[in-house]
């Protein structure tokens, strides 16, 4: 009660007006201006309150305290929201990143994050990531791990964004580990240079390359070329194994110099991949990560295996 009487200061009685005057002019005083006054001042709190939710629904609040996160600049063209969900689910559940906040810098989501997103713990800001201000909004310096993603992953135009939002990282002397999207490999090259510790192909149906890349840089580029024929990539050999541990297959493929096996196929159409040293191995073929530039048949991998 004694916090509700100085609150609305009406007064303990100690002092108290004797004159009709003196009360009436208590009455509006304490009316007009105590008790007007605390509406306003709650008043003026609720609307600040509802402010802020929705600036920060409509990504116009600046994360001010926000860092060591994880920022993605823009998002896919299309099916922006499955992907971000396939992409950030991916971050929460790996060991190292899990920790991290998520933030998005993006002109989509003006109206605000699907609530999917938002049970994942992501929280955005609405510009173009080609803005350095909005840059600077997005607590760049202090990022993490920041993601550039092509916009659309068939136009070649993309990278011309990319390489502007790199340019602008590099000039504000960003420490953060940077992953960027490429759509034409010419250009992987230039965004090294510019600024980029990482690129990938815009793969939307596996965003996991782009977490892999996060987690532990380097595997993404192993990953990656296992979707081209080129340089190095996976092979499968029909060949009959068996008498042999995995370990003995291994030493036997890589002292060949057939490339480095990854599993093999059993009988039943089964893959194993990477089994234990010492397990004894039956199946009708290899699957090996072999290199283009050695060219390697079934004989070969036959009489290797027989030596």
């Amino acid at each position: 009660m004694a916090t509700v009487t100085t609150i609305t200061t009406v007064g303990y009685g100690d002092l108290s007006p004797q004159t009709l005057a003196g009360q009436i002019s208590t009455i509006l005083l304490l009316y007009l201006l105590g008790i007007a006054l605390l509406a306003q001042v709650v008043g003026e709190y609720i609307d600040y309150r509802i402010e802020t939710r929705e600036k920060m629904a409509q990504g116009r609040w600046r994360w001010k305290k926000m860092k060591d996160h994880i920022l993605i600049l823009n998002t896919p063209s299309t099916d922006r929201v499955t992907y971000l969900e396939r992409l950030i689910q991916q971050i929460r559940n790996t060991p190292g990143l899990c920790e991290h906040p998520v933030q998005l810098l993006t002109p989509s989501f003006s109206d605000g994050l699907p609530e999917s997103l938002k049970l994942l713990g992501v929280v955005h800001h609405t510009a173009l990531p080609e803005s350095s201000e909005a840059l600077i909004n997005v607590n760049l310096d202090k990022a993490a791990y920041v993601l550039v993603l092509a916009e659309d992953a068939h136009d070649r135009r993309s990278d011309s964004c990319t390489l502007d939002i790199l340019d602008h990282i590099k000039r504000q002397h960003v420490d953060a580990y940077v992953v960027a999207e490429c759509v034409h490999d010419n250009n992987k090259s230039r965004f090294m240079q510019v600024r980029a510790d990482s690129v990938l192909r815009p793969v939307r149906a596996y965003p996991e390359l782009l977490v892999r890349a996060l987690a532990a840089p380097g595997t993404e580029q192993i990953l990656e070329n296992l979707f081209t024929y080129q340089g190095v990539h996976a092979h499968r050999f029909d060949v009959s194994l068996s008498g042999l541990s995995w370990g003995e297959v291994v030493e036997k493929l890589i002292r060949a110099g057939v490339g480095t096996p990854l599993g093999y196929v059993q009988q039943d159409n089964k893959v194993v991949t990477n089994p234990g040293v010492s397990e004894q191995v039956k199946g009708k073929a290899v699957i090996v990560m072999v290199n283009q530039a050695y060219k390697s048949n079934e004989d070969i991998v036959n009489e290797a295996l027989s030596c």
